[in-house]
């Protein structure tokens, strides 16, 4: 062991208080002997051996205090590594999902995952399209980069159409440092596209700067993916160039003859699949060197020795207070736990653990639980010194407990959103792990399961949609029936006060008769639609289903017409009729009724409740809301002097949540006013 050095001298001040107590302490000796001797006692005390161990052990705890250290070890202060800055095309085509969920999700993942290995990396991040903007300088603070990274997308840049030129200058001239050649990386995630940048120029620029390039290939170069947009009502459509859906492929042509042409330029077909870029870089910079440490520069760290004072002091603390512990076995334990080091607690050990408890979760059922275990097992695993296999186990049995809850649904729009969400665990372990070809076939599996619960669901839609159309056309029909009805009774209270009216019963019996007719025939389109209603939720049950009620009504409404009609035949008996036909006309309302709370919802209410939610703004304290729509009463400026202004209720995070929607709306605006200017948009 090295000389001793106290890192922080300035506590041996405190050493100077051990003069002041070892008097207190003999003082308090001498008084409590004088009083013995008064009391007329004469045996001996070892009080100055236990004074003498106090003193002894405040001045060790003094000098754990300062810190003392030994062996030091000179570590910089500079960071050694390589600057690198991440180039995204965020042009409309990046949208293509070829490669799930898209090509533009596919390289902020990629991102993502490069962070969590980096360590000592400046990180820049540019986007582009048209033209460039820089999201993040040169930083190492890491979180910052991700947040930014959250909000790229086709709408940041001013410009649509595909420029690598404006990216790469962008970045050259105002992201990189000037004296750093040979220590930084230029990374582009891309499908190649380009409108008209000038190859030369860019790569005169890289290697004037010294800068290394590396282009990573997204998409399919085979086959064309067509490119879908979403509208703000959340309705997706395919992008159209003068008249035709666009499909858009990786341009592996145009990126090799771009690397081809510059010696500092790698090309690297990544395609459609999955991938880490952490560890693709890794691969991609291992021979490459880093800058410079200074040691003489750096800090001293010194081997902790305060544990060597603080044990010995605790020891004399607990042979002074010997004779007080004495007969006191708890109190005797209890100083002598104080010695009892802590368990020294093994990482791997509780991963394995943890793992272990999720695994045996998952092959007893409980796939939900066991996906939440799994979460929060990749949630407390630290990315940047776990393996990658074991990352890629963990993403495998998460997505394998996705699969299980996707099968215990009832209904194919939840199986499909866990279905969704497997898909991307197992594509997450599989960029941790490429070798993995259990999640290669999980991958493929999972795809086949997507497809078929699309399916279902475009079938239960369309079912739906059928559905919709009987019964608007049941309603019209039931509404005309109970027209026709009611005319019929009312033809027969007039025809009653005819004195011919004798001739016309014929007449009104075979009104009443095809009024029946139309009535049996609404019975069957209601078990029509009832049937397939049951269909669909395999309710078996008639008296849980939506018809059960009309059915019943729609019977009764034919026994009071066929009623009605025998009344019609003896005179006599017509105000017993017109009851009978009233009672139709009553059923027919009823049915039309309970059809309209029942099956149909009003499509205007989601809308009244966001007008409502927009005209009305919330505060902690729901009895003070006041609707902002209301007009003010009286003098504005009389009423600003009689009231104080309320206390803002926005939080920091509420503020930068509003101007992130606010830019998100502007940068929409503006990227539409300039998508004009653009001939190819995409």
């Amino acid at each position: 062991m090295s000389l001793l050095v106290f890192q922080w001298p300035a506590i041996g001040a405190l050493l100077l208080f051990a003069i002041p107590l070892a008097w207190i302490l003999a003082r308090a000796r001498k008084q409590r002997r004088l009083l013995i001797d008064a009391m007329g006692g004469g045996h001996p005390t070892h009080r100055r051996r236990r004074d003498v161990l106090r003193v002894a052990a405040f001045i060790l705890l003094v000098l754990a205090l300062a810190r003392p250290g030994y062996s030091p070890q000179t570590e910089s202060t500079s960071r050694s590594g390589r600057d690198v800055v991440f180039v995204i095309d965020v042009s409309q085509s990046m949208l293509a999902e070829d490669t799930l969920p898209s090509r533009l999700e596919v390289a902020k993942q990629g991102v993502r995952d490069a962070l969590n290995t980096f360590s000592n990396e400046r990180v820049g991040l540019v986007i582009y399209a048209g033209s460039a903007s820089i999201l993040c300088p040169l930083t190492y603070d890491y979180d910052f980069v991700r947040y930014m990274l959250d909000q790229a997308n086709t709408r940041t840049v001013d410009f649509g159409g595909t420029m690598l030129q404006a990216a790469v200058e962008k970045a050259v001239d105002q992201v990189f440092v000037d004296d750093r050649e040979g220590v930084q990386d230029l990374i582009v995630l891309t499908d190649g596209g380009d409108h008209g940048s000038a190859v030369t120029q860019a790569i005169d620029l890289l290697d004037e700067k010294g800068i290394d390039t590396l282009l990573i290939g997204l998409g399919s170069p085979d086959q064309g993916a067509p490119i879908k947009l979403k509208d703000d009502d959340g309705n997706v459509q395919l992008l159209e160039y003068r008249g035709s859906a666009v499909y858009t492929r990786l341009e592996d042509a145009a990126l090799r003859a771009f690397a081809a042409a510059g010696p500092r330029v790698e090309y690297l077909p990544l395609g459609t699949q999955p991938f880490n870029l952490g560890q693709v870089y890794i691969d991609y910079a291992k021979d490459k060197r880093v800058d410079a440490t200074d040691s003489e520069n750096g800090i001293l760290v010194y081997q902790e020795a305060a544990l060597f004072f603080m044990v010995p002091a605790l020891l004399l603390l607990l042979l002074a207070e010997r004779s007080v512990l004495q007969g006191r076995p708890a109190a005797y334990l209890f100083a002598l736990s104080l010695f009892a080091l802590p368990p020294q607690t093994d990482a791997s050990q509780t991963l394995e653990q943890q793992f272990n408890t999720a695994s045996d979760t998952l092959q007893a059922g409980s796939f939900e639980q066991a996906e939440t275990l799994f979460a929060e097992l990749y949630q407390d695993t630290d990315v940047t010194k776990a393996s990658l296999n074991q990352l890629a186990t963990i993403h495998f049995n998460r997505g394998l407990a996705l699969v299980g809850q996707a099968n215990a649904q009832d209904t194919p729009q939840l199986a499909l959103l866990h279905a969704h969400a497997a898909q991307l665990a197992f594509l997450a372990a599989k960029r941790s792990a490429p070798t993995l070809e259990r999640a290669s076939i999980r991958l493929q599996m999972t795809a086949v399961t997507v497809s078929e619960l699309k399916i279902q669901i475009a079938a239960i839609e369309a079912q739906d949609e059928q559905v919709a159309e009987l019964m608007q056309v049941l309603v019209t029909r039931l509404q005309t029936l109970l027209a026709e009805q009611t005319r019929l009774r009312e033809t027969v209270i007039e025809t009653a006060k005819d004195p011919q009216a004798a001739q016309q019963i014929s007449a009104l019996i075979n009104v009443q008769k095809k009024l029946q007719l139309e009535t049996e025939a609404l019975q069957s389109m209601m078990e029509q639609i009832d049937k397939s209603m049951a269909v669909q939720t395999d309710d078996e049950s008639i008296e849980e289903r939506l018809m059960a009620e009309p059915l019943r009504l729609i019977k009764q409404t034919q026994v009071s017409q066929k009623s009605a009609e025998r009344q019609l035949k003896q005179l006599e008996q017509w105000p017993l009729a017109q009851e009978l036909q009233l009672d139709a006309e009553n059923s027919i309302e009823e049915i039309l009724e309970r059809l309209a709370s029942d099956s149909q919802e009003d499509p205007s209410a989601g809308e009244e409740w966001d007008e409502m939610e927009e005209n009305y703004e919330y505060t902690d304290d729901a009895g003070e809301s006041m609707n902002t729509s209301e007009s003010m009463q009286g003098d504005f400026a009389a009423g600003s002097e009689m009231q104080e202004l309320p206390v803002p209720n926005y939080s920091a995070e509420d503020i930068l949540m509003e101007e992130q929607g606010s830019q998100q709306f502007r940068q929409q605006k503006r990227a539409s006013g300039n998508a004009a200017k653009v001939e190819k948009d995409f």
